[in-house]
């Protein structure tokens, strides 16, 4: 058994809210996990006031702090997990009080010593935090306990992350940034209140809203022109629970660039005011911003998703506060982070979004923005983003109005007139079927029998005596009997059958263990010693605990078995995709080419020494009468062959061509010259042509008209090029040499 398997079963955690836990709650022995918040936390006051002291008043009964301390206390062994840990590693709080966590954890700790004393086990904590600091610019000061570090600016350099643009224009009407007013219209200030009431959004929130709101529109309108099936969204972050109500009122009395209005279905409001049953609502509401056909795409918060809210849909962040807090402002950006395009998703976008980033680093304006994190300018953070930079930040700025968000791609959709004659299958998996083999047809009667004389057998056993004699100083310790206690007849044949079944730990013919145990009955008791032999009586079944008998039987009725089975035929099957199962792929117009035997009237090609595939596609693929049908391959038709690269590492290996003939299917590696000699070529090779040795084996279904056989081809920059003109068929011998070549040549270096 794996040691996976061994270890998973014994693993039955319980889950515990903190509404499972209360003041008369008993210990549980079975391990568990309890998900709590810090809140709980929280222990009695520690100072009353006098009237309170003596009237008793404020006598509270036990805190939740102190229920879950006296319950958890109870156990040895804790360990303690901890989200967006940033929270509890400030020195104190405003008023110099020690933070509620951490006078949890250390009167957690002392009550487990006190408790358990020399019985105290493990008693650990792990922080998780993006922002594993406290404090702001120069007077910032990170963990002391930083194990691993995998900050913003690696993920942004690996391109696992949306690049941050910063969305700038200095005017709309005429109005400059600078003679704005970014903070909200305010009365006068009263004795009562330090600040005026909050009258109206100020004229530079509103440039900042229009800003943030024309992006989304432009975004928006450009990916249904493009058909791409997402939807972007909007998030404005108030600095007070009146602006947000108040943008709530500056959308509603706006139009969509359809010309539907700013109304509830469009966009929500969050902030710690609502009331419960509101509040659950929201954050309901707000599990669609990802749902693409849902029309939520603008929300309004209230520091209420600064944490634990990360979503793939965000593309435009409005910031209405002034504050330079930089914990605050890293949390802001990284609600949007996630990308709307992934890699894994839209392979035949990440060429484009490459470019895009060089062009960001170049100082360029990029060429498309898939995957930009579209930040409203705010005059208060330019500082913010400047020091990013500095650090190594790639962020660029502009206005970005006139740039099309989706650069050159272009939807492709499969022709449905097409896809009789073009569509291609392969199978993704290969089994065998058929029905067990028919144990009856096994006549016990014509198996051998055991050669020994059954009654003598029976005689010298019931006479064989062991002692045992201590080595060192030859005494004579026990006498006794070879027999066991638990051993009968039905405890033989279970283990008769089982070792008949299971050939060490390969399964036999696990699936009929009954059938196995009919056999070895009928042919031990009527056949095995020549004579039928009743071995419900103890004197009798205690040969069978002999180990050259029970060898025997196992080993004569297994070969049975085997026999039968090997005379058996299975039919294979196989699991089959198709090509029309992607029904649509995104191609950039400047890197394809138009086809007429394909069922995308438009293939890719590589942009990188795309020169190559374009010219195979061109002068091969499109124009030679031996080929019938044909696709460039994605990530998304999950045509994955499996293979062991040089350190013995499973991966996948995904070809660049399927290509259906007259009398063969193939599969097409295109490499360059400088690519050729790599020895992953000839593993992922090697692999590939396994791959189509056990595809020829299956018949196609029965819908698909292609031919049954399979075949690897690999071509080379330079070969194509020295034998320029040649149609496909005529290639194939110069492609197959190759192939072999590489693979006969790295042979000695393949992990076997």
């Amino acid at each position: 058994m794996p040691d996976g398997a061994y270890w998973r079963d014994r693993f039955h955690i319980e889950i515990l809210e903190p509404n499972d836990v209360h003041s008369n709650t008993s210990p549980t022995e079975a391990p568990f996990v309890f998900i709590t918040n810090w809140q709980q936390f929280r222990f009695k006051r520690e100072a009353q006031s006098l009237w309170a002291q003596y009237t008793g008043e404020d006598v509270e009964e036990m805190t939740r702090g102190e229920v879950l301390l006296d319950w958890l206390s109870n156990y040895p062994d804790l360990i303690v997990m901890n989200d967006e840990a940033h929270h509890v590693h400030g020195k104190r709080t405003a008023q110099g009080e020690e933070l509620v966590w951490r006078r949890f954890m250390d009167r957690l700790y002392s009550a487990m010593k006190e408790e358990h004393g020399k019985r105290l086990g493990t008693f650990v904590q792990f922080d998780y935090s993006a922002t594993p600091f406290y404090g702001s610019k120069e007077k910032r000061e990170f963990f002391p306990h930083i194990i691993y570090d995998y900050p913003l600016l690696s993920a942004m350099h690996d391109m696992l992350v949306k690049q941050l643009f910063l969305e700038v224009r200095q005017s709309i009407a005429g109005e400059r940034l600078e003679d704005l007013d970014f903070r909200a219209e305010r009365a006068p200030a009263d004795g009562a209140h330090r600040r005026g009431e909050i009258l109206r959004l100020s004229e530079g929130q509103k440039l900042l809203l229009d800003i943030g709101r024309f992006k989304l529109e432009q975004l928006s309108q450009e990916f249904r022109e493009q058909k791409l099936d997402k939807k972007p969204v909007l998030m404005v972050l108030c600095e007070d629970v009146r602006v947000a109500e108040l943008t709530r009122e500056h959308f509603g009395n706006l139009a969509d660039e359809s010309g539907s209005p700013y109304d509830d279905r469009q966009l929500m409001v969050i902030h710690s005011n609502l009331k419960d049953s509101e509040l659950d609502a929201a954050r309901k509401r707000l599990d669609m911003i990802d749902v693409d056909d849902d029309p939520l795409r603008v929300v309004i918060s209230v520091l209420m998703l600064r944490e634990g809210f990360d979503k793939n849909n965000i593309s435009v962040v409005v910031v209405l506060r002034a504050t330079e807090a930089d914990l605050l402002l890293e949390q802001i950006v990284g609600r949007g982070l996630r990308q709307m395009f992934p890699q894994s998703k839209y392979p035949e976008l990440w060429g484009m979004k490459e470019e895009a980033y060089k062009q960001i680093w170049s100082g360029k304006t990029p060429s498309n923005s898939l995957d930009f994190l579209f930040i409203v300018e705010h005059p208060r953070f330019r500082q913010f983003y400047d020091d990013l930079r500095r650090e190594g930040y790639v962020i660029g700025s502009g206005d970005t109005t006139a740039v099309k968000s989706t650069g050159d791609a272009i939807p492709v959709d499969a022709i449905p007139e097409r896809l009789a004659d073009y569509d291609i299958y392969w199978p993704i998996q290969v089994y065998d079927e058929g029905r067990l083999p028919d144990l009856a047809q096994i006549d016990v009667k014509n198996l051998p029998r055991y050669q020994g004389d059954f009654n003598q057998l029976k005689i010298r056993l019931a006479n064989l005596l062991i002692q045992d004699i201590h080595i060192e100083s030859g005494s004579k310790t026990k006498i006794w009997k070879l027999e066991n206690e638990y051993f009968d007849y039905n405890f033989f044949l279970r283990q008769a059958a089982h070792a008949v079944a299971y050939r060490g730990k390969t399964g036999l013919i696990s699936g009929a263990m009954a059938h196995v145990a009919g056999i070895i009955d009928e042919y031990t008791s009527n056949c095995c010693f020549g004579t039928q032999i009743n071995f419900d009586l103890p004197e009798n079944y205690c040969v069978l605990n002999y180990t050259p008998v029970f060898d025997y039987i196992v080993q004569t009725v297994a070969q049975a078995i085997i026999k039968l089975i090997q005379g058996f035929k299975y039919e294979p099957r196989g699991v089959w995709a198709r090509l029309s199962e992607v029904p649509r792929i995104m191609v950039r117009e400047s890197r394809s080419l138009p086809t007429e035997r394909c069922i995308y009237p438009r293939v890719g090609f590589q942009e990188k020494g795309g020169g190559f595939e374009r010219d195979f596609i061109a002068e091969v693929l499109n124009t030679s009468a031996d080929v019938l049908s044909f696709a460039k391959l994605d990530r998304r038709h999950k045509l994955k062959i499996s293979y062991r690269d040089y350190t013995a590492i499973l991966r996948n290996y995904e070809v660049d061509f399927i290509v259906k003939s007259r009398d063969k299917m193939f599969l097409v590696e295109t490499k360059g010259d400088r690519d050729i000699d790599n020895e992953t070529v000839a593993l992922k090779a090697r692999a590939a042509v396994a791959w189509c040795d056990q595809a020829s084996l299956l018949p196609p279904p029965s819908d698909c008209s292609q031919p049954q056989a399979w075949e690897y081809l690999l071509i080379s920059e330079s070969l194509f090029k020295e034998n320029r003109g040649l149609s496909f068929e005529a290639f194939v011998p110069f492609c197959r040499a190759l192939r072999d070549n590489k693979i006969a040549q790295a042979e000695s270096k393949l992990f076997l």
